[in-house]
């Protein structure tokens, strides 16, 4: 899938994203983003030193991908500007998560202003589903515009 919306925005966004903390969670690339309706996908790298017994990325990582691509696709409809606050989260561990690449995709389902409900989905680089997540966040407004 290609970028679609606001250019500006997007590079934006892309630069952000590729710095800390998403470092700390192995991201690799940001494959696109969405401006006009909210979404995003990203490819982490799941790296050993991520893994408990038998070489299983440990569930922490796999909720901070999700976490993160819902934010990132609610930046994207909301602006580049928003802090986005995971208020609840709720994760499905539907398989586990191996070493390699993993592809995270959220999309913003409905926001107001203050409030925003977003779904995403994890997979690795063969397409097999390996955890869906839903979470409603509150916004902050120019809060990048600070910093």
């Amino acid at each position: 899938m290609n970028d679609i919306g606001n250019k500006d925005t997007i590079t934006k966004l892309k630069t952000m994203f590729l710095d800390y903390p998403q470092t700390t969670l192995g991201i690799h690339e940001v494959l696109y983003i969405d401006t006009i309706n909210g979404k995003a996908s990203a490819k982490y790298i799941a790296k050993n030193e991520m893994c408990h017994s038998g070489g299983i990325v440990q569930g922490g990582f796999v909720t901070g991908w999700i976490d993160a691509i819902m934010a990132l696709a609610c930046m994207a409809k909301c602006g580049s500007d928003v802090l986005v606050l995971t208020l609840e989260l709720k994760i499905n561990f539907l398989n586990s998560a191996k070493i390699g690449e993993i592809i995270s995709t959220a999309k913003v389902i409905k926001n107001t202003k203050t409030i925003a409900f977003i779904e995403g989905k994890l997979e690795d680089n063969k397409g097999i589903l390996i955890a869906t997540g839903t979470c409603t966040a509150k916004l902050k407004h120019n809060f990048y515009n600070y910093k």
